[in-house]
């Protein structure tokens, strides 16, 4: 089935060729627990970081790529996977997606290393496709108000299971252990695919039949590895170590090689030519920001708040209280996103992406400037949580009405990759900061704050061009 192009509001448009389901209640239902399954296992481990740390004698760095081999490896399956579930259809793919997931979490649950647990977190990221993979099945098989309901209720999943975590994961670690967290985890993941199996159509045929873009694929992998490694390990190493600047260099080279090969190619897996219309270039700057900023607080937060505070400037908390005290931003996160299309129709997408990146910057500054200060940064973090709720929405509308209809599929999947990019980015910088800082820990956490801040900033300046480009086009 071709794909269609979702209203300008948000809503799918109603697709060509759905197929008629009895109980359309409950493909949404189970297509959103994958969803939900996913989003849990992105921030999960995040209240857990420096109890994994400890555990497992990883130092700042390795326990960072924790949650960075994740991201980065959707980064890069998530297009892959999507490639196959066109090719050999989409319920087919999803549910051998959510298998790989489940062994993956079980078998991060009995590692015995650092090592190991980092090879399952990278095989569990191949879950980074489940949210694709569901929304066109929900396109196949639902139609009207009911395909509309499912367009609202799975990409909210993401927000409420990242939020969900952030409390489930510290209650999970103080009780029963980190392990818990991936035991548990695979039960959901494999209740998910049973309600899948069980609810879930066949739908129509595969949309397209294409080869594997492999070249792109290697290219994509050892672009990112390399970048975000030298970042990474800059601390480490020396920034200005012939290890460091080689690695730095070779994934650059890469990822321009990437670009070249991309734009020659007939089934890309992330299709670079959608960056020659100039507003998608803005609008990927402004979801790098929205994916990187709350991962910054992701990283350093729990730190921060688990830190003793006879340190100075740590909070002294349990890892239980750190995931409360992240709550409130979780919820704001919901809210931002609800809010969206009223700010919409008052200034505009552009300028609603303007307010979304200022509001970031003012939570993230907060945190910079009073990070030794529990209730400061807790409200802080909450407003920070507000604007990126505001950012998550928008962007995905930004991309739409700047791409042109027959690209908004390849536009759509190029911004998410870009988006798990700009989340895959963060730790390995906050790590690096933290690492730097040792002799003034709290002067490094307001460092990574005030990168935060910057790159906010920057996220206001580029949608207010937008805001400019829109009213150029208007004339």
């Amino acid at each position: 089935m071709p794909p269609t192009r979702p209203a300008p509001d948000g809503a799918p448009a109603r697709p060509t060729d759905s197929t008629v389901v009895r109980h359309p209640g409950r493909v949404t239902f189970a297509l959103s627990a994958a969803v939900l399954a996913f989003s849990l296992m992105q921030t999960l481990v995040v209240p857990a970081l420096p109890t994994l740390g400890r555990e497992l004698g990883a130092t700042a760095q390795g326990t960072g790529w924790i949650l960075t081999a994740f991201l980065l490896a959707g980064a890069v399956l998530a297009p892959v996977v999507g490639n196959l579930g066109d090719r050999f259809g989409h319920r087919r793919v999803l549910l051998g997606t959510i298998l790989v997931f489940a062994a993956a979490t079980l078998a991060a649950a009995v590692a015995p290393s650092l090592g190991v647990l980092l090879a399952a977190r990278v095989v569990q990221g191949v879950s980074t496709a489940t949210f694709p993979l569901a929304l066109a099945l929900a396109r196949s098989v639902l139609s009207g108000p009911r395909l509309a309901a499912a367009f609202g209720w799975i990409p909210g999943m993401i927000g409420l299971g990242a939020g969900a975590a952030l409390v489930v994961g510290g209650v999970v670690v103080d009780a029963l252990g980190w392990r818990w967290l991936f035991v548990l985890g695979a039960v959901l993941i494999l209740g998910s695919g049973a309600l899948v199996a069980a609810w879930v159509p066949r739908g129509g045929a595969p949309a397209v039949q294409r080869r594997t873009d492999w070249p792109g694929i290697a290219l994509l992998a050892g672009g990112l590895v390399g970048v975000l490694l030298a970042v990474s390990q800059g601390g480490s190493w020396g920034w200005g170590s012939a290890r460091t600047l080689v690695v730095g260099a070779a994934g650059v080279l890469l990822l321009a090689v990437l670009v070249l090969v991309e734009r020659r190619t007939a089934a890309p897996v992330v299709d670079v030519r959608t960056f020659r219309h100039g507003p998608i270039v803005l609008v990927s700057l402004l979801t790098v920001a929205v994916g990187f900023v709350p991962y910054v607080c992701y990283v350093a937060l729990p730190l921060l708040m688990q830190a003793p505070a006879g340190t100075g400037y740590g909070h002294g908390m349990s890892v239980t209280l750190s995931g409360l005290a992240m709550l409130p931003s979780a919820v704001l996160v919901f809210l931002g996103g609800r809010a969206t299309p009223a700010l919409v129709r008052r200034i505009g997408p552009g300028g609603t992406g303007a307010v979304a990146a200022g509001v970031m910057a003012l939570g993230a500054a907060g945190l910079a400037l009073w990070p030794a200060t529990p209730w400061a940064v807790v409200v802080a973090f909450s407003v920070l949580g507000l604007g990126n709720g505001i950012g998550y929405a928008i962007c995905a509308q930004l991309v739409v009405s700047w791409s042109p209809p027959t690209e908004t599929g390849a536009a759509t999947g190029l911004n998410s990759v870009v988006r798990t990019v700009g989340s895959a980015a963060a730790a390995p910088v906050v790590t690096a900061l933290l690492a730097a800082g040792t002799t003034d820990p709290a002067g490094a956490y307001s460092a990574a704050f005030w990168v935060a801040t910057t790159v906010s900033v920057v996220g206001v300046l580029v949608a207010l061009t937008l805001v400019v480009r829109s009213r150029r086009a208007a004339h």
